[in-house]
């Protein structure tokens, strides 16, 4: 009788350590609104307790994994010394036995089963799990105090969740066998670096905004509106460091189109919005749920001295997520296009050197290395659409505008008439005589 009662001792172990195995799988992959859904259909109050302390169940679950495993190795061992009447020959046979069974039993098959019947495991082995953890009290809490002191720097509440640090691996992991897509894998990763990025490293900086004068008449802004693309630009008024409020296209076209026939419409000033301000400090997490509270969607960023330091606006926040929000009429264009009129669309971030090499120039500038750097530095403002001048030679004006900051993506060069060149050659070599002569000859 006694090798039959041993046996049964080691299946019976073994099954509890299988069925807790199973739970252990289930409650760390089962997702929150299946466990919602689980505890509305639970008639007993287990699972929600197990829900509301999740760390104190989860030590009593593996405590009493390890023992029915521990106990059912016993078991074994017993039964086989008992058989074989030696203890070592007992010992060998027992260990590799339950290493085979308990790595497919205990090990395997039942982790399975908990990650693929996550909810239907939940619920009925709540109260089992309930039972168990009651039936322990606070011992699991002693031992893992315990264990954090001899291994000081180990987790003590949170090892039953992941890591940032681990959640990252993970989600390089399943992306490296193909688990998840690695434009998901991309998505998640910037959800994490989302919360670390401040709004600096995402604002417009205060030499790209666009601003309207005070004063300015409403006419003036529509026209600004409408060759930029901006959809709200900040009036300021000595310079941008005071800014007085934001006027928005919606509110100027309301005014314009309500206008009696020959009535004058009022000043920008007078539809300015007020301003939201914030530091360049701030996490771009917090600045998000303020704007989505607030129900606004731009914000004028101050640095530590009181100044504008830039502009921020919804979509450059989204797009710190999902990445670059472009309008759906852009299209992928060469770099140089040929007009046929002796002119070419370039793209903006066309090197200064390639340029030069399309009208056989020699264009060098050490402060800027693009087409758009050096339109905009020759205007001294923020270039928009019709924007022209002429450097060294060639005519740049701003032909389009692309993406939500609606930036100058292209540009017309073209080369300054030989008359006009000839003609300031002419009155530069006059004026270098005239300097290098003595007065009385020149006379």
């Amino acid at each position: 009788m006694t090798p039959l009662i041993l046996a049964g001792m080691a299946l019976v172990f073994l099954g509890f350590a299988a069925v807790l195995t199973a739970a252990e799988a289930a409650f760390n992959f089962l997702p929150r609104h299946d466990a919602e859904y689980a505890i509305l259909h639970s008639r007993g109050t287990a699972l929600k307790r197990i829900m509301a302390q999740p760390v104190a169940h989860m030590r009593a679950l593996r405590f009493w994994r390890v023992w029915f495993e521990m106990a059912s190795a016993v078991a074994v061992t017993a039964l086989l010394h008992s058989l074989l009447d030696n203890v070592w020959l007992a010992g060998l046979a027992a260990t590799g036995i339950m290493a085979l069974v308990g790595f497919v039993i205990v090990g395997v098959s039942p982790r399975q089963l908990g990650r693929v019947h996550s909810a239907e495991v939940v619920r009925y082995a709540a109260p089992l799990i309930g039972w168990l953890c009651w039936v322990l009290g606070p011992i699991p809490g002693w031992l893992v105090t315990l264990g954090s002191a001899v291994a000081p720097g180990a987790p003590a509440d949170n090892e039953a969740f992941f890591s940032e640090e681990e959640f990252r691996e993970l989600v390089d992991r399943a992306s490296e066998s193909d688990v998840i897509e690695d434009n998901e894998a991309e998505l998640i990763q910037s959800v994490f670096d989302f919360g670390d990025t401040l709004v600096r490293s995402v604002m417009v900086p205060r030499t790209d905004i666009l601003c309207i004068d005070s004063g300015s008449s409403l006419h003036r802004a529509m026209s600004l509106f409408l060759r930029s693309g901006y959809s709200r630009i900040p009036v300021i008024g000595e310079n941008t460091d005071q800014i007085l409020g934001i006027v928005y296209l919606k509110d100027a076209a309301a005014v314009i189109h309500n206008l009696a026939p020959g009535e004058e419409p009022p000043v920008v000033d007078q539809l300015a919005r007020e301003v939201r301000y914030v530091p360049d400090s701030k996490p771009v997490s917090e600045l998000l749920r303020e704007l989505q509270k607030e129900s606004t969607h731009v914000a004028i960023v101050i640095d530590e001295y009181g100044g504008t330091a830039g502009l921020v606006t919804l979509e450059d926040l989204i797009e710190e997520i999902v990445g670059e929000i472009v309008d759906e009429y852009d299209t992928e264009a060469a770099e140089a296009v040929d007009l046929g009129d002796g002119s070419y669309r370039v793209s903006a971030k066309m090197s200064i050197d390639d340029l030069g090499e399309l009208f056989d120039l020699e264009l060098d500038d050490d402060e800027v290395d693009t087409v758009g750097g050096l339109l905009a530095k020759a205007l001294g403002r923020v270039p928009i659409v019709g924007s022209t001048v002429a450097v060294d030679g060639v005519t740049l004006r701003a032909d389009r505008l692309e993406g939500r900051r609606n930036r100058v993506s292209h540009i017309i060069a073209a080369a300054v008439p030989k008359e006009e060149t000839d003609l300031e050659d002419l009155f530069d070599e006059a004026e270098s005589t005239q300097q290098g002569v003595p007065r009385e000859q020149a006379e």
